[in-house]
This record gives C-alpha cells, structure tokens and sequence, in this order.
C-alpha cells in the first residue's frame, strides 16, 4: 500500500475537515447560513471524516511495522507476518469497521428522527 498516498489522503480529508468548519463558523456568524448549506456543509466533515478513518489503518500500520523493522525485529514471526500480509491486515481493519458501522447505523439513524 502507497504511503504516500494515504498521507495525503489523509492530509487532505483533514484539510477538509478544518475548511468545513471554519466555513460553517463564519456563515452562522453572518446569519447567512440556510438549513441546506448547514446540512451540505456536515455531510462534506462527516465525509471527510471517513475518509480520514480509512487513511489512518495504512498510516498507522506501516509507521508501526517500519519502527519494528528499525529496532531489529523483522524477523518477528508476528512482525514478519505483518511485512507479508500488509494490504491484507488493512483490508481486515476496514472490514472490521464498516460492520461496527452496520451495527450501529440503525441507532445513529433513530437518533437522527429516521423510522428504523
């Protein structure tokens, strides 16, 4: 997996994030701001936020295994397994997170006045 870019994915989603809210900020400030743009304006840093969560697995694993191989543990069985199955142990963790997503959508939705 490309570090590179999911650190700029990453960058950027928090980019966005931040954008969003100073944008929001200034708009309730000025009054101006219609239930649309507030709605359009969440759904971008809600957006940016997932994003942002999938950036980090990669990011976090490859700074983890890279700080295992420069103190000498590379031929760990479990740092080795690690090395090997890279793209794998990350699609694992986004798996893991999108049913933890599935299993607490029908709340979140409730919450938000949706009829579940």
């Amino acid at each position: 997996m490309a570090v590179r870019t999911w650190g700029i994915v990453a960058a950027t989603s928090l980019t966005v994030m931040v954008a969003a809210s100073i944008v929001g900020r200034v708009l309730e400030a000025r009054g101006s701001a219609s239930p649309s743009v507030k709605i359009t304006i969440i759904v971008i840093a809600v957006g940016a936020f997932v994003v942002l969560a999938l950036a980090i697995p990669p990011l976090a694993l490859r700074a983890f295994l890279a700080g295992q191989v420069a103190i000498g543990n590379a031929q760990s069985p479990l740092v080795a397994f690690l090395l090997r199955q890279e793209a794998n142990v990350v699609r694992a963790f986004w798996v893991l997170m999108a049913a933890g997503v599935a299993i607490a959508l029908p709340a979140i939705l409730r919450e938000l006045g949706f009829k579940v």
